[in-house]
């Protein structure tokens, strides 16, 4: 049993690694970017790929009235400050649904998203 989970286990991370080292220019992270908030489904937290080798994310914080509120960030899995802008991103800071309030989160967000405000939405708010 330790072992079928194990391998399971693996073939997931496997799964995972693979999608997220897709290496991505920066119109590649614009057009999965525009295909994300494209959809109003909220899809689960996924690597979209590598842009100028850093993992970037989509993800989606919602709180007690999930759905409403959601709202769904792309960005760079860095610490936002000093690193982000060494990586060539922006710090960003967004209001995200904490419990039954809402707190500014710092975010490393890309640059060509930044310029393009093509790194957060609020899908079920349209």
């Amino acid at each position: 049993m330790r072992i079928a989970l194990l391998a399971l286990a693996s073939v997931a991370l496997l799964d995972c690694a693979s999608a997220s080292t897709d290496v991505l220019s920066d119109s590649d992270l614009v057009s999965r970017a525009s295909a994300v908030f494209a959809s109003r489904d909220t899809p689960a937290d996924r690597i979209l790929g590598l842009h100028h080798g850093m993992p970037v994310m989509v993800e989606a914080r919602c709180s007690d009235v999930c759905p409403n509120y959601t709202v769904r960030i792309i960005h760079y899995l860095a610490e936002p400050g000093a690193s982000c802008s060494k990586l060539g991103g922006d710090t960003v800071s967004i209001m995200v649904p904490v419990s039954i309030t809402a707190q500014n989160r710092d975010f490393c967000i890309p640059h060509i998203l930044y310029q393009r405000k093509l790194y957060t939405d609020h899908p079920y708010q349209r």
